[in-house]
């Protein structure tokens, strides 16, 4: 069978062919078309007939109704879109539509770190705070595929104002931006280049960030307790400064408990793959 992923972003829309041994082949690309969802569809679906796929799996941003196949994504400048329609119109193959941290966490249960764990959640750590969560190895979606806010839950009562119009969000603390402001305005990129390259003052800043975020993984874990816990996003490239730091920061917290943490963290292994081979992994999970 041939299943093809589809992962369509606010400045590109990529594709390629799902292959168990390589993960995602013969991949394509193009530059998304925003704020025209009808030439957008075209566009998909003449890219997505070149492969001759039985079934395709779209991922996006924004928020998507998967009962129905409709988008609406802000960045894209849709609102209502019935993309699934559009494009099973398109290529007469059954078409899923999902969301794009959806298919970032089936990436990692396809071929990564989640792979085989019955339990896990993805954290990406980026402009804002996403995530995603497997529950009996499929996502947890709650009742209207919008369950799992995980940038909105409250860490701090009454805390920093939120995007949301919420204060306290776990989002307004662990996000590149907060780890900026608690550098004091430098560039989250730049902190973490210091960190890598052990400069005092970054490193503490970056600790104490750390804190901000080891808080959020607390609360997760008291709710969920996950098998795996996976970074991704931006901060995630601060690779074992990240994870290791987190361990440290997760141990202070917990030092009124017996031992150490039981909190297995690992960085997410697939990048810039993942929209795509995790679309294509959902559509197989649903259509097959």
């Amino acid at each position: 069978m041939r299943i093809l992923g589809v992962d369509v972003g606010g400045s590109s829309v990529k594709m390629g062919l799902l292959d168990d041994e390589r993960g995602i082949a013969d991949i394509r690309k193009a530059d998304t078309i925003v704020g025209e969802p009808e030439k957008m569809a075209d566009l998909i679906g003449e890219m997505a007939a070149s492969y001759k796929p039985d079934i395709v799996g779209l991922g996006t941003a924004g928020a998507v109704n998967h009962v129905d196949g409709t988008v609406s994504a802000g960045n894209l400048k849709w609102r209502g879109v019935k993309l699934r329609q559009m494009l099973e119109d398109r290529l007469n193959v059954p078409v899923w539509v999902d969301n794009d941290a959806q298919s970032a966490l089936m990436a990692e249960a396809h071929s990564g770190v989640f792979a085989g764990a019955r339990c896990a959640v993805l954290i990406v750590l980026g402009t804002g705070v996403g995530g995603a969560l497997l529950i009996d190895g499929r996502p947890w979606r709650g009742d209207d595929n919008t369950a799992f806010e995980l940038g909105h839950i409250i860490t701090h009562a009454d805390g920093l104002p939120c995007v949301c119009g919420k204060n306290g969000c776990f989002e307004a603390y662990a996000s590149i931006a907060a780890l900026s402001r608690i550098a004091g305005g430098k560039s989250a990129r730049d902190v973490i280049d210091g960190v890598l390259a052990g400069a005092p003052e970054d490193m503490k800043a970056f600790d104490a960030y750390l804190h901000e975020v080891g808080v959020g993984i607390l609360t997760i874990v008291s709710l969920f307790n996950p098998e795996v816990i996976a970074i991704g996003g931006g901060v995630s490239a601060a690779g074992a400064a990240l994870t290791d730091g987190l361990g440290r920061r997760l141990d202070a917290l917990l030092s009124t408990r017996r031992g150490r943490h039981n909190i297995n963290i690992k960085l997410a292994v697939h990048k810039n793959n993942a929209g795509m081979l995790g679309a294509a992994a959902l559509a197989k999970l649903h259509l097959t």
